[in-house]
């Protein structure tokens, strides 16, 4: 997440972009073995990545038992704990934090800290302890802060991105676009995008167009091409854009 640098597939979006691990062996996956570099990587809101990284240096992604964690105990004790803070003030708590973060800039301090307050990190609030830890106890505190409103959606981009250089020494770029969107009220995107697949490959194992045996995954021509034409009919599609 450190290496997190600016990607833009649209205006509409400000999106930053960090690797996955170790990428190579997609190389055989996807059968292109001539590929120079290959990255899979997520695609982010800008400032989610530096927000992240003061969660971890802080300790709320911590997964070991606390034995401090008890019933009754508020927020702002639980930060003070978590950073190793003298006291449970405000003040106090948001120095410590400084100090252990060391922020670029005076902008990235008020933001980040704005958003610990917005989490409730520095509150009065007794803690709904989960599991024993700090990162599922977070979570915990997240899942009803987070979730969806009234007429809210959810937003999920993908996109595949070539840059090849053909025989003649020229190159192009070829990228390949999924924008998608909840419906307000009925199923997420994430849904969508991972049952509706999901579904047509189950009908296309009862119809016998699929027969591989086991565990399949999708790598291959034969068991991808009817799987996409079929959500192509249910308005799921990617949009590819030659440069």
């Amino acid at each position: 997440m450190s290496h997190a640098n600016p990607y833009f597939i649209t205006p509409a979006h400000a999106f930053v972009a960090y690797p996955n691990r170790d990428s190579t062996s997609f190389r055989e996956a996807y059968n292109i073995p001539e590929a120079e570099t290959v990255i899979r990587g997520t695609l982010r809101y800008q400032g989610f990545p530096q927000f992240i990284s003061v969660l971890v240096k802080i300790g709320f992604l911590n997964e070991k038992p606390k034995d401090w964690l008890v019933d009754g105990v508020t927020w702002r004790e639980v930060t003070q704990k978590a950073i190793a803070a003298q006291s449970a003030d405000e003040k106090v708590l948001v120095e410590k934090i400084a100090a252990i973060a060391r922020f670029s800039d005076v902008a990235e301090k008020t933001r980040i800290i704005s958003g610990l307050k917005w989490i409730g990190l520095f509150s009065d609030e007794s803690v709904e302890i989960r599991a024993g830890n700090l990162l599922d106890t977070l979570c915990a505190r997240l899942e009803k802060l987070m979730a969806y409103g009234e007429g809210e959606r959810d937003l999920i981009m993908l996109q595949h991105k070539f840059v090849v250089e053909w025989k003649d020494g020229s190159e192009q770029v070829i990228t390949s676009t999924l924008e998608a969107y909840g419906v307000p009220g009925g199923h997420s995107a994430m849904a969508l995008t991972v049952g509706i697949p999901c579904g047509i490959a189950v009908q296309l194992v009862l119809d016998g167009a699929i027969k591989e045996p086991g565990v399949c995954a999708p790598y291959s021509k034969a068991l991808n091409d009817p799987i996409i034409e079929l959500l192509e009919k249910e308005g799921i599609s990617m949009v590819d854009r030659y440069v």
